[in-house]
């Protein structure tokens, strides 16, 4: 009979852990255990790649009302992944978006045109201290935009977050690194809300007017800098 009500004991005691293993899961694991895996594994990322993202379509029709009243919607971060020791080796980063809200919130990017610097258009980039020697080769087109085409923007739904990686030549590294000087930020600037046009052919009433991309406070956020340093090799 003990033994029996050992097992009992026992079932009890895993349908406890099952409910305590989802409630964690379900109120902390939106916005904690993807970082915290990829901390702990570096191969993993922390949310899909910025490019699979949903294009917006349509947005003079279709926009979330509780992204449109999102406030401070995005946190940007930037993770080194790869640390180059020799030129031929290279410095690799991941720009990390996450939407804090529980609205899908719109934000322009295309990974054709993250570049290094801020000449002052909407985009996703990278800032570097000291700035030389460093380029996505990226080509912005949003210059002086007033209506964003609809492939150029983006849509983040609630809690979720994305990542886009680049890659630079350690001989560009290199340099700043042996100075122990090397630190980067990432930003995304937007210069304007949109003016939202219907598509070709909707039959559906215009109800928004802009493509609702204004929701940054100033139009600039900035992640922190990150210092990037040399690794440190066992005794050296």
């Amino acid at each position: 009979m003990l033994r029996a009500l050992r097992r009992a004991g026992d079932s009890s005691n895993t349908v406890i852990g099952v409910i305590l293993l989802i409630m964690l899961l379900v109120f902390v694991g939106p916005n904690v255990l993807p970082g915290l895996l990829a901390r702990t594994f570096p191969f993993v990322y922390e949310g899909v790649p910025c490019d699979r993202l949903r294009n917006a379509e349509n947005r003079a029709a279709h926009q979330s009302l509780i992204g449109r009243a999102a406030q401070n919607p995005l946190v940007l971060r930037v993770q080194v992944t790869n640390v180059p020791t020799v030129p031929e080796d290279t410095l690799r980063l991941n720009i990390i978006i996450t939407n804090n809200t529980i609205g899908t919130v719109p934000f322009i990017f295309d990974s054709a045109q993250v570049i290094v610097g801020d000449d002052g258009s909407s985009g996703v980039g990278l800032l570097f201290e000291p700035v030389s020697g460093f380029s996505t080769g990226g080509v912005r087109r949003t210059a002086g935009v007033t209506s964003f085409p609809e492939n150029f923007i983006r849509l983040l739904g609630p809690r979720q977050r994305c990542v886009h990686s680049v890659s630079f030549p350690g001989s560009a590294a290199l340099p700043a690194l042996a100075t122990g000087t090397l630190r980067v930020r990432a930003y995304y600037r937007i210069t304007s809300g949109g003016t939202a046009t219907l598509a070709q052919g909707s039959t559906a009433p215009a109800i928004f007017f802009d493509q609702g991309l204004a929701v940054i406070p100033g139009g600039l956020v900035q992640s922190d800098l990150v210092d990037v340093a040399l690794p440190v090799l066992a005794g050296g």
